[in-house]
């Protein structure tokens, strides 16, 4: 989602996350822990590179290939208001951004983060946490089962603040709303795009599901290259494809509610807003390592 510790006995993430990106970028940060936060943080920097992968993971635990509903395995097919669906989708998304959101504020108010410098193993329990709390939530949505469903997703964006409350150490709070509003425009735009093209984006979906596989290797082998170069190429890659994931989802949720064989008009909206708000933080997290403005 190996030695606990680095060489100097601080807490390195990327050793628990298969060091997905280079830490040679973040090198100019390494004073952060004589500023805002003297002794408590061992570069924030490095702590909030595991997000990302963890957001990758999270993305691809969710089944993103699955094209039309979460399972399929009932027959009949009912009628559905696509609108509504829509709408229940971007509505529970939008929750599921607030909650993550005020989440991850009060979070990065207390000392959660210096006990993950003591105890390392805290991050990897959440980690783990998260990624069943998501498999868990899509089982439950292929099963129809909404309470559990709803539970699930609304637990997801709790954990998943706890954890992102990392980039309130590493950016500043200016760099992290300006980085949000500009995701949420480059979305906005997608998602229209997703609701009202007449284009099947079938293809594009499966081209940006193939990228970010080869994002997560790319990353993989930067490791050991430890190219800023390269790190920076795989953050604009990775923009790339989740602004095509989210138009191809948003199409994706309009043809599961008009091809609807079952399933809870509710679950189906759940189903879309999960992997739209996946689709959202990824956006905001990789924009977010490209303008992001460090926080001195």
């Amino acid at each position: 989602m190996a030695n606990n510790n680095n060489s100097n006995g601080s807490f390195d993430p990327n050793q628990y996350y298969q060091g997905q990106y280079d830490q040679g970028q973040y090198n100019q940060y390494n004073q952060y822990n004589q500023g805002q936060y003297p002794n408590q943080y061992q570069d924030p920097q490095q702590m909030y590179q595991q997000q990302m992968y963890q957001q990758q993971m999270s993305r691809g635990a969710f089944g993103s290939n699955q094209q039309y509903a979460p399972g399929m395995q009932q027959t009949g097919q009912v009628a559905t208001d696509v609108n509504d669906v829509l709408t229940k989708s971007f509505l529970f998304m939008f929750l599921a951004l607030l909650v993550t959101g005020i989440t991850a504020l009060a979070v990065a108010r207390t000392t959660f983060w210096v006990s993950v410098k003591q105890s390392p193993a805290i991050l990897i329990v959440f980690f783990v946490i998260e990624i069943a709390t998501v498999i868990g939530a899509n089982a439950a949505m292929k099963r129809n089962n909404l309470p559990l469903s709803a539970v699930l997703f609304g637990a997801y964006s709790i954990i998943n603040g706890v954890t992102l409350s990392i980039i309130f150490l590493a950016y500043s709070l200016g760099s992290i709303t300006q980085v949000f509003f500009i995701a949420a425009g480059i979305f906005g735009v997608m998602a229209f795009i997703g609701a009202v093209t007449k284009k099947d984006l079938t293809n594009l979906g499966t081209l940006c599901i193939i990228g970010l596989f080869g994002i997560v290797i790319a990353s993989l082998v930067n490791m050991f290259i430890g190219s800023s170069t390269a790190d920076y190429i795989i953050s604009i890659i990775g923009v790339l494809v989740f602004v095509g994931l989210t138009a191809y989802d948003v199409q994706k949720i309009k043809k599961m509610a008009a091809t609807n064989v079952g399933y809870d008009p509710m679950v189906i909206g759940l189903y879309g807003a999960m992997e739209l708000y996946l689709d959202f933080i990824n956006l905001f997290l990789y924009l977010l390592r490209l303008f992001g403005k460090a926080n001195n």
